[in-house]
């Protein structure tokens, strides 16, 4: 139904999101053009079509999902529209009268130039076809495995969850991206016999690819730690997940469940942290082998020593993290306690402060 402009209108909506976007940032976004916000034609078209009108339009915010009829009604119209095969057409265009262009130099900065110089770059570039197939390794094994259909953006959110180490999401980024110098990259016209001969594994002779690596290559290293992962993830009574590009490189989006279907928060961010650690101490240990020791394998006694050792200095961090912790999304040190309790020695006999006492030594459950 289509209201005359010149009626007084209220909108009641229980999106705190779309209703300040209009009125409580609207300056601010215009100001900055838009450059931040996250559904800008949307916006503009919204902003455009309330100028437009004669009469006043108000705004009142309802609870979602509390039983209001137009809420209710609204509700089930937008999921009669998700389950559409193909979206509708939606007239998004602005009136020149009231287009906005650019932003204005006094709400410029360095981060809001940045930000727009890379949206109009990336306009320019195509997607890289490998990062677009490993993306679709990631969604689909995260479907497979946990049930959820992601999009790609959230898969790169994931790489900054706070539960990823720095060191882990930059490797995890540069894999995505098959930016590692392995397996058909040394099989390029211009290399030479020696450098194409890197393009084969040494102990399996496969493709070195990163997929190889990570979950198939029969050199001591991949296999022990998926074991001893699998083995210390028996702790916390959640169901094991078989290694794959969903469930390690998409880590950071695993959903664990109640059987009454509760989200496990502390066991999904486990598993990220143990999951992650445990990719990119393989990455490590592999190229140790291949250039460092020469090919020399690795005993199964200091693969073992280094998953514990890799999972001990990572809990150590995250005690130190969260007795400095500052601001709504920093770690806390009851978050930190929640999380590794299920996976360290004598857990349910610690201390209640054990996180900040720094005379409390900790450590991961051994295998018997």
């Amino acid at each position: 139904m289509i209201v005359d402009t010149h009626t007084r209108l209220t909108q009641i909506t229980d999106s705190q999101t779309c209703m300040e976007a209009v009125l409580k940032h609207k300056q601010r976004h215009e100001d900055e053009g838009y450059i931040s916000q996250k559904n800008p034609v949307l916006t503009k078209a919204t902003v455009a079509r309330l100028r437009m009108r004669r009469a006043h339009t108000l705004f009142r915010w309802v609870k979602g999902h509390s039983g209001h009829p137009g809420n209710e009604a609204a509700d089930k119209l937008a999921a009669d529209g998700a389950a559409k095969p193909n979206g509708d057409t939606l007239r998004l265009s602005v009136p020149s009268a009231f287009r906005l262009t650019g932003a204005k130099l006094q709400a410029m900065t360095q981060k809001l130039a940045y930000k727009a110089i890379r949206k109009r770059e990336d306009l320019k570039v195509k997607p890289r076809p490998r990062t677009v197939a490993n993306l679709e390794r990631i969604t689909s094994g995260i479907q497979a495995t946990f049930g959820v259909m992601l999009y790609d953006a959230a898969i790169w959110r994931s790489l900054r969850s706070k539960h990823v180490s720095r060191q882990a999401s930059q490797f995890m980024w540069m894999a995505i991206h098959d930016g590692y110098m392995l397996g058909t990259h040394w099989l390029r016209p211009n290399m030479s016999d020696e450098l194409q001969s890197r393009a084969t594994c040494s102990v399996c002779g496969e493709c070195d690819t990163m997929t190889h690596i990570i979950f198939e290559c029969t050199a001591t290293g991949q296999g022990l730690i998926w074991e001893l992962l699998e083995q210390l993830w028996k702790n916390t009574g959640a169901t094991w997940k078989a290694p794959c590009w969903g469930s390690a490189f998409g880590a950071a989006c695993a959903v664990f469940k109640t059987s009454e279907g509760n989200r496990k928060t502390y066991i999904e961010q486990l598993w990220c942290i143990l999951c992650t650690e445990a990719l990119h101490l393989i990455w490590k240990l592999r190229c140790e082998r291949v250039i460092q020791n020469e090919g020399a394998d690795f005993q199964p006694s200091e693969i073992t020593n280094r998953f514990y050792s890799t999972l001990d200095s990572r809990i150590d961090l995250d005690r130190r993290t969260a007795v400095m912790s500052k601001g709504k999304r920093s770690l806390k040190t009851v978050d930190v306690a929640r999380i590794w309790i299920p996976v360290l020695e004598n857990g349910n006999n610690l201390p209640p402060k054990w996180v900040g006492d720094r005379g409390v030594l900790v450590g991961i459950k051994r295998g018997r």
